[in-house]
């Protein structure tokens, strides 16, 4: 494989600019910046890359296609943030579900979710040459194994590819080197990220959302948590058999370290377990 490894802001807040800057200096070649926020205002968002000698990995956007009344709009929305990114040299957006509804996911839901998925992926990449990739995310649509591989199943091949994130894979249940495995075929974009020790794979979701309270922190350092060096390299490994070439993307969302210092950790472990020769930078 080769890989460039970027890393998602979150843990900065909203301080973008600081983000940057330090993600920079960290060693990180890439960014995945709020593209959305800058929309009307690229030209601020370039200078901010170009000084720091970061590139646009991807950017996030999330939606609730499988509501009717608001999907076209959402569809809408997000387009116009896929016809921005190529002018950051940037062809990958993520696409992530809206809030879980309360009560069963039904069927039809998933349907109606990969559906209007699928047409915004298509406009993307048939308009502005960007795929599109899902982000599972826990507390969502897509959560469980059966609601990843319903949404996969769902999508068109030539539109929508996997930009999963490990610790989410795992918060939901699902192992992640698992999941890369079966979908390795459509692997177009990865967040690497690790979950509390106290949050096993195989520990129900309502049992693991219990443990949540103030100042807990789900996610965790990379091979510190719950999957570790070995669930990790597990998912690199997935990586190296179908020579993958693209992102590793690193977040945390939180940490009671300061921002540089936590991703720091991250980046210290990408460089140990992805020799140079696998890694441009």
């Amino acid at each position: 494989m080769r890989v460039k490894l970027g890393c998602q802001p979150l843990t900065w807040g909203s301080d973008f600019e600081t983000a940057a800057r330090e993600i920079a200096e960290i060693g990180f070649t890439g960014i995945e910046p709020p593209v959305a926020q800058y929309i009307d205002k690229l030209e601020e968002l370039k200078a901010i890359l170009e000084r720091n000698k970061l590139e646009c990995c991807s950017t996030y956007t999330g939606a609730s296609f499988e509501n009717q009344a608001t999907c076209k709009q959402d569809i809408e929305r997000i387009v116009k943030i896929a016809a921005a990114l190529p002018e950051l040299g940037c062809d990958r957006i993520i696409l992530s579900a809206g809030a879980r509804p309360d009560g069963e996911v039904r069927y039809e839901m998933l349907e109606r979710f990969a559906d209007g998925a699928t047409e915004c992926a298509r406009r993307c990449y048939e308009q502005y040459g960007v795929k599109s990739v899902l982000h599972n995310h826990a507390w969502t649509l897509i959560e469980s194994p059966h609601e990843v591989d319903t949404f996969m199943e769902l999508t068109d091949p030539l539109f929508v590819l996997a930009g999963f994130d490990t610790a989410q894979l795992a918060y939901g249940g699902y192992d992640p080197a698992a999941a890369l495995e079966k979908w390795k075929e459509r692997i177009g974009y990865l967040h690497i990220k690790d979950n509390n020790p106290v949050l096993p794979t195989k520990l129900p979701v309502a049992e693991k959302n219990a443990l949540r309270r103030e100042g807990f922190h789900v996610f965790w350092p990379l091979g510190q948590g719950a999957l570790g060096d070995a669930g990790l390299d597990a998912v690199l490994n997935v990586l190296r058999e179908i020579d993958y070439q693209g992102w590793i993307t690193s977040e945390l969302d939180s940490s009671d370290k300061s921002p540089r210092e936590a991703v720091a950790e991250n980046y210290e472990w990408l460089t140990h377990h992805i020799n140079g020769a696998e890694r441009i930078t």
